[in-house]
């Protein structure tokens, strides 16, 4: 509970209250613990609806905030100083205080966070069941090695932001997600991907599961490239990997944000539930 206190203290007066990190404690530690990783220019506020979901499952839920991320003001450029490094550190030290709450660590994530899922049922044995949800292996539709290049070409030229909607703009929802992204910053998440999708190809699964979600209509990644690295996992360790694509949903990527308008979290939510497990 200290480590929680002192991740917590990261969180200063430029943060919004609903974007710092939260903790849904039973006061004891659980048999199950579910770390929630919010989505790449989002916040903890994103599972606001979904992390009392699993709490009430019995379950100890630590929903982290990652490094630049929920800032007041929507247009701040401080994503610009994200890594991958900064990412895996913050997410990681995450997990590591999962170990205290619970007694088998679950972790589930969207999008960027989806990666570092990846990355730990990859790189850590104590890791009960990872849910990647809608992960970026590659951008848009791009087949892998044109996202991965795309990526290196960002990273050399000029850091840029962008918009995720240039015709709404800062009336995109969700409100108090960012609604610009740094090229370097997306850059930097990809190379998470990059160093999973390596690993899948000769190296073992060190999860006790893990369980991919995704959207067949998502119009941000390529799904197939997904499907791929859980390929490679299935043919070693056919038990412990599988899948789920959702085929009624509207073209969205974020899945998970109530003030998403295209969420439809009436469907998604159940089935995130059971992906996650039973407590």
């Amino acid at each position: 509970m200290q480590r929680v206190q002192a991740f917590q203290a990261c969180d200063d007066d430029r943060i919004l209250p609903q974007a710092r990190t939260a903790l849904f404690d039973h006061g004891r530690k659980t048999e199950h613990v579910v770390v929630l990783l919010h989505g790449f220019t989002n916040h903890p506020g994103q599972y606001r609806e979904f992390a009392p979901l699993v709490f009430a499952r019995g379950a100890n839920v630590f929903v982290p905030r990652m490094p630049e991320q929920g800032d007041r003001d929507r247009m701040t450029r401080r994503m610009a100083d994200l890594t991958a490094e900064s990412l895996l550190a913050r997410a990681s030290e995450a997990v590591d205080i999962a170990c205290g709450l619970g007694e088998r660590v679950r972790v589930a994530g969207i999008s960027s966070s989806g990666l570092l899922c990846a990355y730990f049922a990859a790189h850590r044995t104590d890791i009960d069941r990872a849910v990647p949800i809608s992960p970026v292996f590659a951008i848009l539709k791009l087949p892998y090695w044109l996202s991965a290049l795309t990526a290196q070409i960002m990273l050399l030229l000029p850091d840029m932001f962008l918009w995720w909607d240039p015709r709404l703009r800062e009336a995109q929802h969700p409100a108090t997600a960012y609604p610009q992204f740094p090229t370097h910053a997306l850059a930097q998440t990809l190379r998470i991907g990059d160093d999973v999708y390596a690993d899948s190809k000769r190296e073992p699964l060190w999860a006790r599961s893990i369980a991919f979600a995704t959207n067949k209509n998502d119009p941000a990644v390529n799904n197939r490239v997904t499907e791929e690295v859980c390929a490679r996992w299935k043919c070693r360790r056919p038990d412990a990997v599988s899948l789920f694509e959702f085929i009624n949903l509207p073209a969205n990527h974020d899945i998970i944000d109530p003030d998403n308008p295209r969420a439809r979290t009436d469907i998604v939510y159940p089935k995130l539930l059971e992906l996650i497990g039973p407590p």
